[in-house]
C-alpha cells in the first residue's frame, strides 16, 4: 500500500495551490478546507487501490464537480472575480482521464466524461474525448448518437451530424435505434425546411399562383407582396453573358416548386429505410418503429409518400404480422387531428381496415392490444366528438 499512498500524496499535492487560494480569498474556511483534504485523500486511496471499480472514479468526479459549483456560487456571492476556474476543471478532467485509462472499456465513464466537457463548453477538449471514445468503441451506437446530437444541437452542423450517423451505421449494423435516429435526423431537417417555408409564406404564394383561395395562414405572403417591400430587379437570361449560361441544365420542375426535388421530397429518409431493410436488425417490429417515427412529423409535406413506402415494404415482407396490420389500420388518420372535420372519414376507413385485418392477421390478440394502444389516447381527449367517442368505445369493447 506504500505505492498507493505515495501516488495519493502526489495527486493531493497538486491541489495545494488551489487550497491556498481558497484560504487566502476566504472562499472556504480552514475547517472546510481540512474536510476537503480528508475527503480527497479518501477518494484518492480508494481509486488507487487494486481493482478499484469504475463507480469509485465516477463518485470522485461527481464530488469534484459539486465542489466546483459550490466555489462558483460563493465567488459570485462574495463578488470574487479573479478566482481561477481552470484549476478546478483541470482536476475534474484529470480524474476522468485516469478513469478512462484504467477502465477503457466502460462506456458509461466515457459518456460522463463527454457530458462534463460539454457542460464546461470546452469544445476542443470535447472533440478530443469524443474521438478517443469512438476509436475505442466504434460498435457502441450510443456514442454515435451522442456525437450526432451534439453536432446538430451545439454546433448546428447538419453535415457533421450526418457524417457521424453514416459512419455509425457502418459499424452498428445490428442497432435498430441508430438507424431510426438517422432517419429521424433527416425528418427533422425536412420539418425545419417546411417550417421556414411556412414562416416566409412560400407555400402560400404558390397556392395563390395556382389559383387556390387564401386562408388565415397567408398573412406572411400578403406582407411579402405589399408595396413596402423593396422590389428586386427582374433578371432575365438574355441580359447575362452567354458564357454564364452555356451548358447549364435547368430543372424547370424544381424552379416551379423546390419541394419536388428528391432531397426535399423524402428521398433521403426512404434511402435510409431501404438500407435498414438489408441489415440483420430489420424485422416487423423495426419497420413499425420506423412507421411510428415518421408519423410524428405531420408538418412534412412528403409524409404520405414516406408512410406509403414503409407500409408497402411491410406488406411485401410481413403481410400477416400484427405490426403490419396495425400500421395499415392507422395509415388513414396519420397527420389528421382528432378534432378536425376530416377525422370521422379517416376513422371510418381505419375501422374498415381493422375488420379486414382481423380476418387475416396471424396473432389477433397482439393486433387487439396494438389497436387499444391508439384508441385509449383518443378517448382521453376531452374535445373529442361524442359520436366518435361512442364508436371508439364500442370498438374497444369488441376487442376485449
Amino acid at each position: 500500500m506504500s505505492g498507493a499512498s505515495d501516488k495519493a500524496r502526489f495527486y493531493l499535492e497538486q491541489a495545494v495551490p488551489q487550497l491556498r487560494e481558497f484560504e487566502d480569498k476566504k472562499i472556504f474556511t480552514k475547517d472546510e478546507i481540512r474536510n476537503l483534504v480528508k475527503k480527497r485523500s479518501d477518494f484518492e486511496h480508494r481509486v488507487l487501490a487494486r481493482g478499484a471499480p469504475p463507480v469509485d472514479f465516477a463518485r470522485y468526479a461527481a464530488w469534484e464537480i459539486n465542489l466546483e459549483q459550490l466555489r462558483k456560487k460563493r465567488c459570485k456571492r462574495m463578488r470574487i472575480r479573479d478566482s481561477s476556474t481552470h484549476s478546478g476543471q483541470a482536476r475534474i478532467f484529470s480524474i476522468f482521464d485516469r478513469a478512462t485509462r484504467k477502465h477503457p472499456g466502460d462506456v458509461a465513464l466515457w459518456m460522463s466524461y463527454l457530458e462534463c466537457a460539454r457542460q464546461a463548453k470546452t469544445t476542443k477538449k470535447f472533440k478530443t474525448i469524443l474521438t478517443s471514445a469512438i476509436r475505442l468503441h466504434p460498435t457502441k451506437s450510443e456514442l454515435w448518437l451522442y456525437a450526432a446530437r451534439w453536432a446538430l444541437e451545439a454546433e448546428s452542423d447538419m453535415n457533421g451530424a450526418r457524417s457521424y450517423m453514416q459512419r455509425g451505421t457502418r459499424f452498428c449494423t445490428r442497432s435498430k435505434d441508430l438507424w431510426i435516429e438517422y432517419a429521424k435526423l433527416e425528418m427533422i431537417y425536412l420539418a425545419k425546411i417546411a417550417l421556414r417555408r411556412q414562416i416566409l409564406g412560400l407555400d402560400a404564394d404558390r397556392s395563390i399562383e395556382a389559383g387556390q383561395p387564401m386562408g388565415e395562414d397567408t398573412e406572411v405572403s400578403t406582407f411579402a407582396a405589399s408595396a413596402d417591400v423593396v422590389a428586386l430587379p427582374d433578371f432575365k437570361t438574355n441580359t447575362l453573358r452567354p458564357s454564364m449560361i452555356e451548358g447549364v441544365k435547368v430543372d424547370t420542375e424544381a424552379t416551379k416548386d423546390p419541394m419536388t426535388t428528391p432531397a426535399l421530397n423524402g428521398a433521403i429518409p426512404l434511402a435510409i429505410f431501404d438500407a435498414a431493410r438489408k441489415q440483420p436488425l430489420f424485422c416487423a417490429t423495426a419497420a413499425e418503429d420506423f412507421f411510428d417515427m415518421f408519423a410524428e412529423f405531420t408538418q412534412v409535406r412528403c409524409l404520405p409518400r414516406i408512410i406509403e413506402h414503409v407500409l408497402d415494404s411491410m406488406t411485401e415482407l410481413y403481410p400477416t404480422d400484427a405490426c403490419t396490420c396495425s400500421c395499415y389500420i392507422r395509415e388513414p388518420f396519420v397527420g389528421i387531428e382528432p378534432t378536425s372535420a376530416d377525422f370521422p372519414a379517416a376513422l371510418a376507413s381505419a375501422l374498415d381496415r381493422l375488420k379486414e385485418s382481423m380476418a387475416s392477421v396471424k396473432d389477433k390478440a397482439e393486433l387487439s392490444k396494438k389497436t387499444r394502444a391508439w384508441i385509449d389516447p383518443l378517448l382521453a381527449i376531452e374535445e373529442l366528438d361524442p359520436g366518435i367517442r361512442t364508436v371508439l368505445e364500442h370498438t374497444a369493447k369488441k376487442l376485449d
